[in-house]
């Protein structure tokens, strides 16, 4: 780094004093090929026109070599998200709002395991929106996604290989005691960084617990649902393999608690976990052996 560069740390200080041509610089040059300099200046001057100071609220580091770093000014709940790279390069900078909603205190009364065995990732889970990009939606506000990694990868070797990625075909577990009322099977595992839109859950099982609650474990993959309606499980129980169906691009497990049968009707409810420590992003979390 040159004694110009702005590290991490001080950019809420730059943008809150309007040093825009200054971050513009030490942005990546993918970045600057697709918005000007005086582009930039503009969208960040708006932004930041009303508010005092931002202020590192969160930061996170998803994958190998980018960290993302959340600001946000407490008078306003404006959001500043930027990321870095190891070289000190600004490689992305995002505007929105920080939301919080009433719903975060409300909590499931039934505790529910982590739903697999083994070392897995938390790649996007939390009560606001810098952490789980769920959190704007009601219906899925409290979701979690999970993946494995080996050395901080997800994949060995290939990424364009289902085989090659770590939560690929790896045991997904009931999350707690229940009744198994909803299967969806049959549909094909995605190519890696495709989607399956018109079957978002892809392969999915729904259980029914205890006080109306029910649980979604989805994106599993083809065929490999172990259950049918009506069975009971336990917690702990294998009901499935992760997979990469319906709206997911690479090989990851869904999870979330709602109050209804429904996922596109049903509210997500945050969850209280057996351990007593509620997972968020960039948490490595173990599952019951």
């Amino acid at each position: 780094m040159t004694m110009e560069n702005i590290y991490p740390e001080e950019f809420g200080y730059h943008f809150s004093n309007g040093n825009f041509e200054r971050i513009y610089r030490q942005t990546a040059s993918v970045f600057k090929s697709r918005m000007s300099m005086n582009d930039f200046a503009e969208a960040a001057s708006e932004f930041r026109d009303g508010t005092g100071r931002f202020q590192l609220k969160h930061q996170s580091q998803l994958e190998p070599g980018i960290k993302r770093f959340c600001w946000v000014d407490s008078g306003t709940e404006r959001m500043v998200v930027t990321a870095f790279n190891d070289a000190g390069e600004i490689v992305g900078v995002q505007f929105d709002i920080y939301e919080k909603f009433k719903t975060d205190r409300v909590l499931t009364i039934n505790r529910y395991h982590l739903p697999f065995t083994g070392e897995w990732f938390v790649l996007w889970g939390g009560a606001n929106n810098f952490m789980n990009y769920h959190y704007p939606h009601k219906h899925q506000r409290y979701a979690y996604d999970f993946i494995r990694k080996e050395g901080g990868m997800a994949h060995s070797g290939d990424a364009d290989d289902l085989n090659a990625y770590y939560a690929y075909s790896s045991p997904v577990t009931a999350p707690a005691a229940g009744t198994v009322v909803r299967v969806l099977d049959g549909i094909a595992d995605n190519v890696p960084f495709e989607m399956n839109t018109e079957a978002p859950e892809g392969n999915a099982v729904i259980i029914e617990h205890a006080n109306n609650e029910y649980s979604l474990l989805a994106h599993l993959r083809n065929r490999s649902i172990m259950v049918e309606a009506g069975d009971e499980v336990a917690a702990g129980d294998m009901i499935a393999q992760c997979g990469n169906s319906g709206a997911s691009d690479t090989p990851h497990l869904h999870f979330h608690v709602m109050g209804g049968i429904d996922p596109h009707e049903s509210d997500s409810i945050r969850i209280q976990f057996a351990s007593g420590r509620e997972p968020v992003q960039g948490d490595n979390v173990r599952g019951r052996k």
